[in-house]
């Protein structure tokens, strides 16, 4: 059954105070990588509380609430309950944590990167039971771990989650996306011989190899997609085998953050990377001594269950491409339900989206918040635009059910 405008928008109304106080409560605790139990425990309880049929947690500890369907298509409201460090808590305008509302913005870490929008796609999914009707086929609302730290979470859900459609709920002032750049990070590795700083001719400095594949940094042609832009590569971080500042070291490491378009795949970033890093090394008589080698990082981790993962690096780039037909239907959607034709744009930064299209799950983009506040001291969320959002997630997820 099709709930109509009207009703999407009164019962958006109804329920918006319940989910600020939810987004309140949850932005109130804590939730670094690896350190989510707790607000996991407070995400179950307020989907079990909103008549969830069924509320589960993974082995990554994700937590998903399923709303029963009928035999229609099966679609996913992602977001991830996860955030980034709140940095110095004095140079913020009001505690992090306190979840003060100022103005009609509701203030904290993690209010836009994403509790805002995690709170907004948990009462949109509930409106089905709070009406008492039966969607066309499954909704998922998966909260993921580990998202700011490479979307552990998001890749263990698409591997073990059957749907045809997703809305990923990262902010977008409420405006539709179809994509983004993905992120491959690249450890750089210089191995010199370390010695004594007074006798530096006894040893080979790594750090002359370090800064001539740096000074050459710019030179590597990066790839570009018209809808995307180029692709772009950062140096990030730079570390030593050393502490001590009288020693030339033996080794040193320099990270690359490289923004890729799709048609960039890592295999070619690592490849174009290292032929000139093997050229600078071979041109510089300072570093002629100097071995280098070039790969995408992997990491472990572990998330708060106890499960243990090993991956590399990558979010995958990816774009839906436009005249795609849920794409084409979540716009038409999106129109009538906001009064508004916003257009179809990307974001400039990575998300579990591209986890979910790489599993072959088609992936729209959606949620309230500005993204520019994100990962600041000032990030704030609006409460008009988290009612909004009520509105445009029941919207689209009306209108996938329709074209997946």
């Amino acid at each position: 059954m099709t709930i109509s405008l009207d009703q999407i928008r009164a019962i958006a109304r109804q329920y918006h105070p319940a989910s600020v106080e939810f987004a309140r409560d949850i932005v109130a605790i804590p939730s670094l990588p690896g350190h989510e139990s707790d607000v996991a425990a407070a995400i179950i309880n307020e989907m079990t509380q909103l008549s969830f049929d069924e509320v589960w947690t993974d082995q990554a500890g994700n937590v998903i609430g399923k709303i029963n369907g009928a035999e229609g298509p099966a679609i996913i409201l992602n977001g991830h309950m996860d955030h980034v460090d709140a940095g110095l808590l004095e140079s913020w305008p009001y505690p992090p944590f306190d979840a003060h509302i100022i103005d009609g913005e509701l203030w904290g870490r993690g209010t836009v990167d994403m509790k805002g929008p995690v709170a907004c796609m948990i009462y949109a999914a509930s409106f089905y039971k709070q009406m008492g009707l039966t969607p066309p086929g499954d909704i998922y609302v998966t909260i993921a771990v580990m998202e700011e730290i490479g979307g552990l979470g998001s890749q263990y859900l698409a591997s073990q989650l059957n749907a045809q459609a997703a809305i990923c709920g990262e902010p977008s002032n409420n405006t539709l996306r179809r994509g983004h750049r993905g992120r491959v990070e690249l450890n750089v590795e210089f191995e010199g011989q370390s010695a004594h700083a007074s006798v530096p001719h006894l040893g080979i400095n790594p750090h002359y190899g370090a800064a001539a594949f740096l000074q050459a940094l710019p030179t590597i042609p990066l790839a570009s997609d018209a809808v995307l832009g180029s692709s772009t590569v950062a140096p990030t971080l730079y570390q030593t085998d050393q502490i001590s500042p009288n020693v030339i070291p033996g080794t040193v490491h320099l990270t690359l953050d490289w923004r890729n378009v799709p048609t960039e795949p890592p295999e070619a970033i690592v490849a174009k990377a290292n032929q000139v890093l093997q050229t600078c090394l071979k041109d510089s008589a300072a570093a002629a001594n100097v071995q280098a080698s070039i790969a995408v990082t992997r990491k472990e981790f572990v998330t708060y269950t106890g499960m243990v993962h090993d991956f590399p690096s990558i979010f995958p780039s990816f774009l839906l491409p436009q005249d795609h037909p849920m794409l084409q239907a979540a716009q038409r959607a999106l129109i009538e339900a906001l009064g508004r034709d916003d257009g179809v744009s990307v974001w400039r930064f990575a998300t579990d989206g591209g986890h979910l299209m790489a599993a072959g799950i088609p992936t729209v983009g959606f949620g309230p918040g500005d993204d520019a506040l994100a990962h600041t001291n000032r990030e704030r969320i609006s409460l008009l635009q988290m009612e909004e959002a009520l509105t445009g997630y029941l919207a689209l997820t009306q209108a996938l059910f329709q074209s997946a």
